[in-house]
């Protein structure tokens, strides 16, 4: 299958290992590079301004959601192909979650954390599992351990079954990423 339109959820942070902005960056670059439709959060900080930058500065078309507070907070990314301003963080979530035909996770907090769970609880409630959009979830130096831990413990305490995070994949390059979303020629 082929994904074109590639949502990514990251920090509106840089973190404090330089690597995150490095991988922010590397897979800007290449989802630029290869003709990807790059959505995300709309703002300028972070590993979100820096992905942001890189996907343009290698031809990459560029979609920014981002909501009146982060507008009045002067953090929107004029930049981009299109930036798209929605009241809320409610109303960035649901756009956000309807424009992926694949998910990607950098890391992130709170806010990251909050994204993949509504996407997570979105796709599961409404989607059958075999046609699930993919959710891969880059885990640079096992920041997503604890995830990929608690993910495991609610299976094996029945709060999950193996259909329900059946589309996700921990990545830990981008070149794995991009293998799994590039589409293959026959």
């Amino acid at each position: 299958m082929a994904y074109k339109n590639v949502v990514v959820y990251c920090g509106s942070r840089a973190g404090n290992n330089p690597s995150y902005a490095a991988l922010a960056g590397r897979l800007g670059e290449a989802l630029g590079k290869n003709g990807f439709h790059l959505i995300y959060g709309g703002g300028t900080v972070g590993l979100m301004g820096i992905l942001a930058d890189a996907a343009l500065t290698a031809g990459g078309h560029v979609t920014g959601i981002i909501p009146e507070v982060f507008i009045e907070k002067e953090q929107a990314h004029r930049g981009l192909t299109e930036l798209i301003e929605v009241p809320d963080m409610t109303t960035r979530k649901k756009r956000l979650m309807e424009s992926g035909d694949a998910f990607l996770v950098l890391p992130g907090g709170i806010g990251t954390l909050e994204e993949l769970a509504d996407t997570l609880s979105h796709y599961r409630i409404y989607w059958t599992p075999g046609n699930r959009p993919p959710i891969l979830i880059m885990n640079p130096d096992g920041i997503y351990d604890p995830l990929k831990e608690l993910m495991a413990n609610w299976m094996s305490r029945g709060f999950a079954g193996r259909e329900d995070l059946s589309s996700i994949r921990f990545c830990k390059t981008v070149e794995e990423v991009i293998a799994i979303i590039k589409p293959r020629k026959l």
